[in-house]
């Protein structure tokens, strides 16, 4: 490129300018094919990041899926282990392997509460 030594006018320093501009971004056949390949390059790093990321979350899905049966089982397991603890014959076992026994007769108090007022007491004044 040759050296412009004589002094422009601004208008023409701009001119210059664009032209030299247009020149510059000009794709020829080699450029185009670098454009392209770059292009191509992030389009495919697009896709390895999200094939990635979907295959990820696909994992996280089966673990927390896995989770989820372990946890009903367990969740089954407990209600059943509830149910045996709550059954009237085995409260009475226990209650009799600690050296309990039932009430008798003379050992029971009723109260009448028919006729009691029904608003209640406070157990700590403020």
């Amino acid at each position: 490129m040759a050296v412009n030594l004589r002094r422009l006018l601004p208008l023409q320093q701009m001119r210059a300018s664009r032209r030299a501009l247009a020149s510059y971004l000009t794709l020829d056949g080699g450029r185009t094919l670098i454009l392209a390949a770059i292009a191509f390059a992030l389009m495919s790093l697009l896709t390895l990041a999200q094939t990635g990321r979907s295959a990820t979350l696909g994992q996280e899905l089966a673990d927390l899926e896995v989770q989820r049966a372990v946890l009903l089982r367990e969740r089954g397991d407990l209600s059943l282990q509830l149910a045996e603890a709550q059954a009237f014959r085995g409260i009475a076992d226990r209650a009799a392997a600690d050296g309990l026994r039932p009430a008798t007769r003379d050992q029971l108090r009723y109260i009448d509460l028919s006729d009691a007022d029904p608003t209640p007491i406070p157990l700590v004044t403020p």
